[in-house]
């Protein structure tokens, strides 16, 4: 970088905007979530999740869903404790976690065994974190038994008009940053035309209504893979769905978001890059189809 000294009176100008810029990106405020789904309780996942936390350093790690798993039969699966203390291992500063089909009775098991931990998480069921400037909001799976989830949770009604327009009203633009789901919103490449993994209408209904950002989601853990196409545009908003095969490397999102100061706000700048691919795409409204 040119010395900043003024050493004239072009070169001190050139100085003092090259400084002001500096000054500007250094005033800026990035965080980095990573997200996982469908784990279902796999050693071996788990395992590569570590490294992948490791690697990247994330500040957020948030679990979409099915980190456990029911029954549970099957050779190379940790106990739902060994799955609480991986987590509870993971060298982030915060923990998300987001209710699959797949988390039933077994999460009382799960709660307890973290707690003896010591590590604090964050559930969410129709909520919100915030991450600095960063908002995700977690959405509720309606497929499975929610009790043991939602135990210390106020009840959510079955349609998302029953608590969603009231969030994104009190959090303001914030809202639509980042939505964290294990069901699919239904109608896009990402998942099968039909069945119970096909998605959820009333998701695609509420994407319509609010366009968030970015709209992160699995269940539909094989249409991703077979298809070799991870992302799709509904409108202004990104939705992805990365897949988790049942062997080989594990697949995640790495987000990116970049903001103007540490005020909850919609970020400048939103990537998002998928594993196992390497492939990255940005979301936000006006950005091109990809």
């Amino acid at each position: 970088m040119e010395n900043l000294r003024d050493i004239g009176s072009a070169g001190g100008a050139r100085g003092r905007e090259n400084a002001d810029a500096e000054a500007d990106t250094d005033a800026r405020v990035q965080v980095r979530v990573l997200t996982v789904t469908d784990l279902h309780q796999s050693r071996r996942l788990y395992g590569q999740l570590a490294e992948a936390v490791t690697a990247h350093r994330p500040d957020v790690v948030a679990f979409l869903g099915d980190f456990l798993d029911v029954p549970a039969r099957g050779t190379g699966l940790l106990t739902v404790e060994e799955c609480a203390v991986a987590i509870a291992g993971l060298d982030v500063p915060e923990v998300v976690l987001v209710r699959g089909n797949h988390e039933d009775w077994n999460y009382l098991t799960f709660a307890e065994a973290l707690k003896a931990t010591g590590r604090a998480v964050t559930t969410l069921h129709g909520e919100e974190h915030v991450r600095g400037p960063m908002t995700m909001v977690g959405f509720p799976t309606q497929l499975g038994d929610e009790t043991a989830f939602t135990l210390q949770k106020a009840p959510l009604g079955m349609h998302p008009d029953g608590w969603l327009p009231r969030l994104v009203r009190r959090l303001g633009p914030p809202a639509r940053t980042v939505w964290l789901l294990h069901e699919p919103p239904s109608g896009t490449p990402l998942t099968v035309s039909a069945g119970p993994i096909s998605g959820n209408p009333e998701w695609s209904e509420a994407i319509l209504r609010y366009t968030p950002w970015l709209v992160v989601f699995g269940h539909d853990h094989a249409t991703p893979i077979a298809r070799g196409r991870w992302h799709h545009r509904v409108g202004d908003t990104l939705v992805v769905n990365v897949g988790q095969p049942h062997d080989g490397v594990l697949h995640y999102a790495l987000i990116d978001a970049e903001f103007e100061d540490a005020r909850p706000s919609l970020p400048g700048r939103l990537t998002v890059r998928a594993f196992p691919w390497d492939q990255v795409v940005e979301a936000g409204p006006g950005v091109r189809a990809g």
